[in-house]
Formats: structure tokens, C-alpha cells, sequence
């Protein structure tokens, strides 16, 4: 078999989404390849916690030694991305012959620049999954602060001629695909660009009653609960959202914010300061405890920040609807979720500016709107299961690769 080189910076066992969708991913393509994958050490997440979570025996790792650094420390992250970049190139390069195959996801950011060299150099043949666009995602983020900076335009030049050199791009949706196709366009108008969605694991997470899943004695049991789980960083839009809830008069809803991140923190003093009664946390928790965790909730939240346009596809999006969980977005209008809800009837979609139509639909959220609730859930595992289960999706990777 033909060997396949994979360059990422996380791969198993750690299981952050990036991680485990590409060990997925490589299970699957070492059927027709001799898979070969180049990353850095375990940082987040060290030892394996999911029994269902493995690496196929025939997948060959080399792992980058590295230090690990704080991951909600930009200066550390950037270190790190610099230097595990540079090792996986070099490793790369000398391993790597003319003709083969390499297959990368967007981070870290500066490999792409790398790659592209080595694309040229060793005459390979390049595929990047899309799952960042760089350096579009640092404006929202807050990390470069105009896109008319020198250093914006500069970096925004430098990374369209790298994204331009893929021989495949593979986006997660419709607006991903509309970005990339305009960034490259100046270059390279023969890329081939194509969508393959991220997927919901309709296999071990499934609706369970409220009931079955919050203590006996739980208050929550008979309030409605919105729930926002995952990464609470700095582009999901989370302190703006906090403002809101602070102005719900509804006694029905509760809010729910599961996991860790950068914003934690400063969300957590902001309901402290503001003594606000209907918001509840809880810490981070892993991919096996999905199952629990996703059907505390009524409603699930979903949210990127403001001018996130084509720039990521939250992939939590698909467990959630396997969980058959009405989704409330918060993002871009025509932005891939925005565009999934209103296709399929599966959820509630805003956009940021909306602010006071976001606080009428909480407060005006009566029995009727809770009627409306179970005809959506089941809606959304059937939508789940017929488009975005991890068959479907891993079919479309190894016919396409």
C-alpha cells in the first residue's frame, strides 16, 4: 500500500475534537494506506479515558518532543505551534517521497506555510482539512485587532498563497467553502475544494430522559435547562451571552455552562457579581460522560462570536443532535448551523446583534414552545443518524482521499 503521511499537532490519545476525529480518520484510511502519523506529545489530555476511543494497529505514530505550556496563554501556544511546526517539517522532509501523500488540518497555523514549501520542494501531493481559517480567526479572537494592520494584510497574503498550494482543500460547510474559495482565488483557481461535515457519535450518545440523567432531588428537574458544554473560550461569543441572561425574567429556564476555558473565570465573577440565580457550572468532562452530560439539557447552546463567518463549524453540534437536542445558535446568518436549524426545523438560530430578540424568546418560552420542543427532538436524531453519523461521514474521507 501507498503510504499516507498525517501532520497534526494532536492525535491520540488525546480527546479534544481535533484529536479524536482525526484518529478516526486515520483508522479508517489505513485500510488503503500505510498510514503515517506526525504530532506532538499528549498535552491536554494524556492517558486514553474513552473505552470506545482507539488507534488501529497498523497506524504508525512519531510524536514531536515538546514542552506542553498553558493552553489558554497565547504567548505559550504561539511558542509551541512554532516549534512543534518546525519539527514536524523537518521530520517530514526527510522522510517524506516525491509523489506521497500528506494529509494535515489546519493547526498549528504556521505548518501550512511550512507544508506549502515542502509541497513544492518534494513534489507531494497536499491535502488540508480545513478546520481554522488563519489568519481570518484572529480578528474575532480578539489576537490581531483590524484587518487593516500591516501585519493582518501581511499574514492574510502569506497564508491565501498556502492554503492556494492544496491540492484538496476539505471544508466542514457551505460557508467554509465560500471563504476558502475567495481566499484562494488570486492564486489557484484549479484547488479542488470539498465539503465533508464533522460527525455526532449516533452510536453512544442517544436521548435519554431528563429524569434518568439529574439527581432524585434535583431542583432542575422541573425548569427548563439550556445548556451550553465544551470549550468556554474566546471566540464562542459566552461573556455577550451572560449579558442577556442577566435580563431573563423567565423562572422556567435555567442556564447550564459545562467544561473549561479561557473565559471561565471572568464568566463565573460576572454571575457572582450580578448574583444571578438561574446560571449553574460545571467542570470539564470527557468524551465517554457525553452521554450524561448532553441530556441534562432541553436545549443546547451553540455560538461562535461575531464575523466567525465561514471561519469553523462547532463540531459539538453533531453530538448534540445525536443526543436528539434542539440546538439555540448564535452566530452568522448563512453560516453552516444557521443554515442546518432552519433546513431542518431542529433548533433556534440568531444572530449577535439580536440581542433583544434573543431575551423575547427566553421570556415569552411557554408550554407551547415546550410542545414545540418534542417534535424537534426527535427531529434531530433522525437528522443525526441519516447525515452526520461517523459511517457516513468516514465514507466520504476514504472515498475521497
Amino acid at each position: 500500500m501507498k503510504n499516507l503521511w498525517i501532520a497534526t499537532e494532536l492525535f491520540y490519545p488525546e480527546e479534544t475534537s481535533t484529536s479524536f476525529i482525526l484518529t478516526k480518520i486515520a483508522n479508517r484510511l489505513s485500510e488503503k494506506y500505510d498510514v503515517k502519523v506526525v504530532c506532538g506529545d499528549p498535552v491536554y489530555d494524556k492517558q486514553k479515558k474513552s473505552s470506545h476511543f482507539s488507534l488501529d494497529s497498523r497506524v504508525n505514530v512519531h510524536r514531536i518532543k515538546g514542552w506542553g505550556g498553558n493552553k489558554n496563554s497565547l504567548l505559550s501556544r504561539s511558542l509551541r505551534f512554532v516549534f512543534l511546526s518546525l519539527s514536524i517539517f523537518f521530520y517530514l522532509w526527510k522522510n517524506v517521497k516525491k509523489g506521497e501523500k500528506v494529509f494535515m488540518v489546519t493547526n498549528p497555523a504556521p505548518l501550512i506555510l511550512l507544508v506549502s514549501i515542502l509541497k513544492r520542494l518534494k513534489k507531494i501531493e497536499l491535502i488540508i482539512l480545513v478546520h481554522d481559517v488563519f489568519p481570518e480567526n484572529t480578528i474575532p479572537a480578539g489576537i490581531i485587532k483590524s484587518e487593516k494592520s500591516v501585519l493582518y494584510r501581511v499574514l492574510r497574503s502569506i497564508f491565501d498563497k498556502a492554503y492556494s498550494k492544496a491540492d484538496l482543500l476539505i471544508t466542514l460547510g457551505r460557508d467554509m467553502q465560500q471563504v476558502i474559495e475567495a481566499k484562494i482565488r488570486k492564486y489557484n483557481r484549479h484547488s479542488k475544494i470539498e465539503i465533508i461535515e464533522n460527525w455526532g457519535d449516533t452510536e453512544g450518545i442517544y436521548p435519554l430522559l431528563k429524569e434518568e440523567v439529574l439527581n432524585d432531588n434535583s431542583s432542575l428537574k422541573d425548569r427548563i435547562i439550556f445548556q451550553y458544554a465544551g470549550n468556554l473560550g474566546r471566540v464562542q461569543g459566552l461573556i455577550e451571552l451572560l449579558h442577556i441572561i442577566k435580563q431573563v425574567k423567565n423562572n422556567r429556564l435555567v442556564f447550564h455552562f459545562v467544561g473549561e476555558g479561557a473565559v471561565k473565570n471572568t464568566m463565573f465573577e460576572y454571575v457572582e457579581e450580578n448574583k444571578l440565580k438561574n446560571v449553574f457550572f460545571d467542570g470539564a468532562y470527557s468524551r465517554e460522560d457525553q452521554l450524561q452530560v448532553l441530556n441534562k439539557a432541553d436545549v443546547s447552546f451553540v455560538s461562535l462570536a461575531p464575523k466567525m463567518f465561514g471561519l469553523g463549524v462547532p463540531s459539538k453540534t453533531y453530538n448534540i443532535l445525536a443526543a436528539g437536542k434542539p440546538v439555540l445558535y448564535v452566530g452568522e446568518k448563512n453560516s453552516e448551523i444557521d443554515l442546518l436549524l432552519k433546513e431542518e426545523n431542529i433548533g433556534y438560530s440568531f444572530q449577535h446583534f439580536e440581542e433583544q430578540k434573543i431575551l423575547d424568546f427566553f421570556n415569552s418560552f411557554d408550554e407551547t414552545s415546550v410542545q414545540e420542543l418534542e417534535i424537534m427532538k426527535q427531529k434531530a436524531r433522525k437528522v443525526a443518524e441519516d447525515k452526520f453519523s461517523e459511517e457516513i461521514i468516514l465514507n466520504k474521507f476514504y472515498n475521497i482521499i
